[in-house]
């Protein structure tokens, strides 16, 4: 070491200060240093999840979050309160964290984007416990940051997916709680999970399954969690109609299709071949090889709704590729005559470049769906519709009308809606006035019809029996 020099003793007492400070600082880091990391990590990701309000709109997330902002500006009059439709009553568990934010009576949007970015944000915090007992505190680092910048995570938080990001909280901590040997909170958490997402509870339930085999000394604690899964996953789904839409098969999700989920996970599959090369050197938990197994399942044998399966696959593959990563930097000699060296820093560099890039071209194109504009209209013609009446707009404003009104939303196929699809394909083809008046008679009264675009695309030419209640209200006056 090169002693520091000082001019004057004022300089030594100065110089030795410093180097005390810092010593304290070095000690108190690895003292601390998984809350610092974690603290890290999730100040990057909280940032992250800012990007959209802070440059795009106040409300700038995805289709679901006008079902969710129903919720909330409900009157609270039980707990939980009543489901809304679209919202559904399975998650009960996130449905009570969102009770208890409004009865601290704080703003809708305030409740709901805010929880939403604290569980999105706590997700590679989680990621980072769970990895870094087997991984080390390096690696779980890279895992963590991984797992923040993902373009797919992103993707997943764009479209508002709350109940996914909360339960996925829930199944992290799971997984920590697994590789702890902690049973009676893991009990807990296997009752949250069933209580909070379908998808999740399935995938939590595939996982078991297939730790039953991976861990099999551990069987018979595997198959108390199992059947608690079951049992509660039974109790509450079975009778929902989403689970007979699985069994008629056919079944999809609005998300990423393979093509877009390849192109954003090259840098973590390049990631992920340093762990095959180093596979014989690294501890790898069995719940991760569970997991993985369990959701990779889903969009391999293209089960229903694998589409939105590619979340989980992003958290497995993401843990993976830290692996790799940790390994491509422990082969680094920052020698300059080894080849070695500059190519690990190559792949390095393609990684965290490709990574990056895709996230940074998903924030730039998930815009907001409505202009804040568009969404005060619409909060205005709520206010001209009768409280019992039933407001009938097109599918993709629906969930706007729904969030922004108090008003009963009915859409083609959607919410209050009875109609099925060949209902409406016979009233979109008809010429005939009064098969036309018959249709809209259909529906309870008073109708009113509100879109912001052309009226002609949800019912066709307006007919003459519609009144004008403002610009984009009609009300069915036909008789």
């Amino acid at each position: 070491m090169v002693p520091l020099v000082s001019v004057s003793s004022g300089g030594k007492r100065y110089t030795a200060r410093v180097g005390t400070a810092f010593i304290r600082a070095q000690t108190a880091w690895r003292r601390h240093s998984s809350v610092c990391s974690a603290a890290l990590i999730a100040a990057i990701s909280f940032t992250l999840h800012l990007i959209p309000f802070v440059f795009y709109s106040a409300n700038p997330l995805g289709y679901d979050t006008g079902f969710y902002r129903r919720y909330l500006i409900e009157p609270l009059l039980s707990f939980p309160s009543a489901p809304v439709p679209g919202l559904g009553a399975d998650a009960l568990l996130p449905r009570i964290v969102l009770d208890a934010l409004h009865f601290l009576q704080i703003s809708p949007d305030i409740a709901l984007y805010g929880s939403y970015i604290v569980f999105s944000s706590l997700l590679p915090v989680l990621f980072f416990f769970w990895l870094k007992p087997f991984l080390g505190a390096r690696g779980a680092i890279i895992g963590g940051l991984l797992l923040a910048v993902s373009p797919v995570g992103y993707t997943a938080y764009w479209y508002m997916l709350y109940k996914n990001a909360f339960a996925l909280c829930l199944l992290l901590l799971a997984f920590i709680l697994y590789e702890r040997r902690l049973f009676w909170p893991l009990v807990a958490l296997d009752i949250g999970i069933a209580f909070s997402h379908k998808t999740s509870a399935i995938i939590y339930l595939l996982t078991l399954c297939v730790l039953a085999i991976v861990d099999y000394r551990r069987l018979k604690e595997i198959l108390v969690h199992a059947a608690l899964v079951a049992a509660c996953f039974a109790l509450i789904f079975f009778n929902t109609p989403v689970v007979s839409l699985i069994l008629k098969g056919g079944a999809v999700a609005i998300f990423l299709d393979w093509k877009e989920y390849i192109v954003f996970s090259v840098p973590l599959f390049i990631g992920a071949l340093g762990a095959i090369a180093a596979w014989k050197r690294i501890v790898v938990p069995r719940s991760l090889i569970a997991f993985a197994l369990a959701s990779f399942a889903f969009p391999v044998l293209t089960l229903p709704f694998y589409q939105r399966i590619f979340v989980f696959t992003d958290i497995a593959l993401a843990a993976f590729a830290a692996y790799g990563i940790n390994f491509f930097i422990s082969r680094l000699t920052f020698d300059t005559a080894s080849r070695s060296t500059y190519f690990f820093f190559t792949l390095l560099c393609i990684i965290g470049g490709l990574q990056l890039g895709n996230l940074q071209a998903q924030v730039r194109q998930l815009r907001p769906l409505e202009a804040s504009a568009h969404l005060n209209q619409i909060a205005a013609i709520g206010a001209l519709v009768p409280p019992d009446a039933l407001l009938l707009t097109t599918n993709r404003e629906a969930p706007w009308y729904q969030g922004w009104t108090r008003s009963h939303i009915a859409a083609p196929g959607m919410l209050y809606d009875t109609h099925d699809l060949e209902a409406w394909t016979t009233f979109w083809s008809s010429t005939s006035t009064p098969e036309r008046i018959a249709f809209l008679n259909t529906f309870s009264r008073p109708l009113y019809i509100s879109t912001l675009g052309d009226f002609s695309h949800l019912i066709g030419e307006p007919l003459p029996c519609l009144t004008s209640v403002a610009p984009k209200l009609l009300r069915n006056d036909c008789s």
